[in-house]
């Protein structure tokens, strides 16, 4: 004779495995739906990053002694994904895709990343992995002018911190024409706290902000909304939004990011 609790622990060890609660049987079918979702998923950037590849070698695709970024085309998908994204997916587009389209541009060649970071307290480092993913190759500068020369020589982007006592961008301005500032790591008011320089196609920089570093003090014919940086023995470094978008190295202009 079982007492009633050993009757009900037999009872339900014979239950069927596969008689399941309503809400196991749910939560198994939601499973199911993510996995379904993530098996599409892959199998769409695998497909993204085939045609990746091919962009590279298409016979129209740009050419010459330029890093393999378009940041023009970059902000182009991004803002055209974030305009279509709803508030549930907005905050995930801009790393989700950052770090696509560094897998795609991987397909194409290897970019490294040479960062200088002065004093800062290494934020700098994770807004760099943020901007360009981790399908680079990452590694200090010593001084700004290593980074500087590592991105004129070679295809390799450099990540400058905006330091008040080592205004690089004076030497940007003077020594590297080849070279051009194409995006900027902001905190989290929007103000520029470091710069991305490369050498850069200046038709491919992407439309928006434009930096200038010019002795005197006038950075910039007036127009627009212009924002002072820096500034170190009569030279300043200025943003200005919504002014003209020339890239006229005569005029102090030193590049431009949306």
């Amino acid at each position: 004779m079982l007492t009633n609790t050993r009757a009900q622990t037999e009872a339900q060890d014979t239950t069927p495995a596969n008689d399941l609660t309503p809400e196991c049987l749910t939560l198994q079918a939601l499973r199911h739906e993510i996995d379904r979702i993530d098996d599409e998923m892959l199998e769409l950037l695998n497909r993204r990053l085939q045609i990746a590849r091919r962009v590279g070698k298409a016979k129209d695709a740009p050419h010459g002694p330029f890093l393999n970024l378009r940041p023009d085309r970059e902000a182009a998908v991004l803002n055209r994904l974030l305009d279509k994204a709803t508030d549930l997916t907005r905050p995930a587009v801009e790393p989700i895709w950052r770090e696509v389209i560094a897998a795609g541009l991987a397909q194409q060649g290897t970019i490294s990343v040479a960062l200088w970071r002065g004093h800062e307290d290494g934020r700098t480092w994770d807004r760099a992995r943020q901007r360009f993913g981790s399908q680079v190759t990452y590694m200090g500068a010593g001084n700004p002018k290593a980074a500087l020369d590592a991105a004129q020589i070679g295809d390799t982007v450099a990540v400058l911190n905006l330091s008040a006592d080592q205004p690089w961008w004076i030497d940007l301005a003077r020594d590297y024409p080849d070279l051009w500032v194409f995006e900027s790591l902001d905190d989290a008011r929007g103000t520029p706290v470091a710069l991305c320089v490369g050498r850069m196609d200046a038709k491919s920089l992407a439309t928006g902000r434009v930096f200038s570093a010019v002795p005197g003090g006038d950075a910039g014919e007036g127009e627009g909304r212009r924002r002072t940086l820096a500034s170190h023995h009569g030279w300043t470094l200025s943003v200005t939004e919504g002014g003209p978008q020339a890239m006229d190295r005569t005029r102090g202009v030193i590049g431009r990011c949306g």
